[in-house]
């Protein structure tokens, strides 16, 4: 085979090979950003629902003067990982006003929810 063309086949293989190559690096690279940027909106999905249930069981059982055990674990359950992905400090208000609250049975906060839903 002549040397020019090895020349040219060696450059054709390497266009072909150079472009293909960028092209499945720059493949790889879009799908990392897009998997980290779907991870980053997740995250802030949970702990924007975190938020929620947090805010809304604080604020039912401060209403209520009390909260019942049942209710006080749930409360830590959801807390602890808000707080460690960088919850803001809403939660950490209600929380803390939560574990001053006397405990009692599940039957004595229905009766109190109740009254207090009947006052409006």
């Amino acid at each position: 085979m002549s040397p020019e063309i090895r020349s040219i086949i060696v450059a054709v293989i390497t266009a072909l090979t150079s472009s293909g190559v960028l092209s499945f690096v720059q493949f790889l690279i879009n799908r990392k950003d897009k998997k980290k940027n779907n991870e980053l909106v997740s995250s802030k999905m949970l702990l924007g629902l975190g938020h929620y249930q947090i805010m809304v069981l604080t604020d039912k059982c401060i209403r209520r003067g009390a909260i019942t055990l049942r209710e006080k674990q749930t409360l830590e359950y959801l807390y602890r990982p808000y707080r460690e992905m960088g919850g803001n400090g809403d939660c950490e208000i209600g929380y803390n006003a939560c574990a001053q609250l006397r405990i009692i049975s599940p039957e004595e906060a229905a009766d109190i929810d109740e009254k207090n839903s009947e006052r409006g």
